[in-house]
């Protein structure tokens, strides 16, 4: 007879450590739960460990469109700030400047600034030259919609943080082991798992798929109807160091473009917000919020700190397959593309950084977090892209309620 857990979780990058963390904390140890996870380590090759860092404040995403996002940004932003402080990770509410370089762009500007304040983030100041001058004396702009709740965090450690309560709280976490099939069984579900030199088959009542990029084939093992299809894009940065010279120096704000419409080959379209809305609507551009610059921790001893290297990106593209990381855009594009708001930095300055993959759905805008509708007991987070980071204790609540 195989073994019976009560609930299992696929993907154990931050969304599935928090829900772990999460459910874990509300059943204290009264439920047997399992993490199955298939890189070699917690913070691997996955959207958790390749990402910007950059703590969203939730001014992207349109309520009716993507009211997951819209709400679990904005919560998961506070809960975010709270857990960081509470645990020691590296993180700094440094702000953000999305910045407008003409009256076209301005159009795009008012637009996140109505999102924003639609979604209640808090703080939002639309300002001009002069004051953006003195945020950021090397930024370019006629104006710029101030985010001061917008951070960045040093990933990993959440994420290693959120796998240690977790297995202080008992969670098992089974790395290197590789979901190969999911039969429904009874009222639950017979898992099926390999790893490098073995393979292990147990139930488990619950099922939670959170497995990123891959959530969508985990979705079809139980269920072959599920309709949703992932359709992943590659992210690709660059870097520069800030101390190279006094005019590309920075005062550490995350600094962005005005979010604009990208073709699938990652190239910007540049037409008048009526039209980029009428096209968005239609399916035939992505919305993008552009290249932009954003602080990194870098490690001083044994503690992270704010440090030298500034990242440009993401830069675009449309991946080979699931794990193709290998560079295709070369510094001039990042140089191009930073360059109207950021005048000072020379093509020499430019270094490439690393690319990570990010879990898009085909045809879907938002988080898409339910109920398999033939087996109930599997939920499902199927496009967990960003700002999934930003989101992920907020979403963990969302699951915690679910499965009450």
């Amino acid at each position: 007879m195989s073994v019976k857990v009560d609930i299992t979780i696929v993907g154990a990058g931050v969304i599935g450590c928090a829900v772990a963390y999460r459910i874990a904390s509300e059943y204290t140890g009264s439920k047997d739960i399992v993490v199955v996870e298939r890189n070699s380590q917690i913070n691997g090759e996955n959207q958790s460990s390749r990402n910007s860092g950059v703590i969203h404040a939730g001014v992207y995403y349109p309520s009716d469109v993507g009211p997951l996002k819209a709400k679990l940004c904005v919560e998961g932003n506070r809960m975010l700030y709270e857990f960081c402080k509470s645990h020691n990770i590296p993180h700094k509410m440094c702000g953000k400047l999305l910045i407008a370089n003409d009256a076209l762009e301005e159009e795009y500007l008012y637009d996140v600034h109505r999102i924003a304040s639609e979604n209640n983030v808090p703080d939002l100041e639309i300002i001009g030259q002069k004051d953006i001058a003195a945020l950021e004396p090397n930024v370019n702009g006629v104006r710029a919609l101030y985010v001061p709740t917008s951070g960045v965090i040093e990933s990993t450690s959440l994420v290693n943080k959120l796998y240690d309560l977790s297995e202080e709280k008992e969670v098992m976490f089974l790395v290197g082991n590789k979901v190969t099939k999911i039969e429904p069984h009874n009222s639950g579900f017979e898992v099926t798992i390999e790893s490098a030199n073995d393979k292990e088959v147990f139930q488990t009542e619950t099922l939670i798929n959170s497995a990123g990029l891959y959530a969508d084939e985990i979705a079809r093992m139980a269920n072959p109807d599920c309709p949703y299809r992932m359709d992943p894009v590659k992210g690709e940065s660059a870097s520069f160091y800030k101390s190279a010279r006094d005019d590309i120096s920075m005062n550490g704000l995350n600094i962005y473009p005005v979010p604009f419409g990208y073709l699938p080959d990652g190239e910007r379209l540049r037409v008048g917000f009526r039209e980029f809305k009428k096209l968005f609507d239609e399916g035939k551009v992505i919305k993008s919020v552009g290249v932009h610059l954003t602080p990194t921790f870098e490690l001083s001893g044994d503690e992270y700190m704010i440090g030298d290297t500034v990242t440009i990106g993401p830069a675009y593209s449309t991946p080979k397959n699931r794990e193709d990381y290998i560079a295709t855009r070369e510094p001039a594009y990042y140089h191009s593309m930073v360059n109207p708001f950021f005048p000072n930095i020379r093509l020499e300055d430019v270094k490439l950084h690393q690319a990570g993959i990010r879990a898009k759905l085909a045809g879907h805008y938002d988080f898409v977090i339910e109920r398999d509708p033939v087996h109930k007991n599997l939920i499902n987070l199927i496009g967990m892209d960003s700002p999934g980071l930003t989101s992920s204790l907020a979403i963990a609540n969302h699951i915690a309620k679910m499965i009450h």
